[in-house]
């Protein structure tokens, strides 16, 4: 990888807490659970995988940004919206620590302009 494809100074990494990726996973366990299973990739009702290959080829190219306006926008099928900025950037949080990113010291935003540079792609 050529210094050019590494995220900026500015921003670029993901971030997100320990602590809201352990919010989140109390909230996916309400609300997301049924359909995307225990372990994000064995739900009962045919949710997409939340892991692993499927989530890295439908996401890993991306942005938070576009992961969490997707799910927020979605999610959950009977009441897309419904849950505040905050709820649905923990669920992103944890998606993302499921899916091997690290957490730091800062939550990760509710603001779409901030989430815009942060990348899904891994080196």
């Amino acid at each position: 990888m050529c210094s050019s494809d590494l995220p900026s100074a500015a921003g670029g990494l993901v971030t997100f807490t320990a602590a809201q990726a352990e919010e989140g996973k109390a909230t996916y366990t309400r609300n997301c659970a049924d359909c995307h299973g225990s372990t994000l990739d064995n739900g009962e009702f045919g949710g997409a995988p939340l892991r692993g290959s499927w989530f890295r080829n439908k996401w890993g190219n991306g942005s938070v940004a576009s992961l969490y306006a997707f799910t927020k926008a979605k999610m959950p099928p009977d009441r897309p919206g419904a849950l505040s900025d905050k709820v649905y950037a923990d669920l992103v949080a944890y998606i993302l620590s499921v899916n091997g990113y690290k957490p730091g010291d800062r939550e990760l935003p509710t603001d779409p302009a901030a989430q815009q540079p942060l990348t899904l792609k891994r080196d």
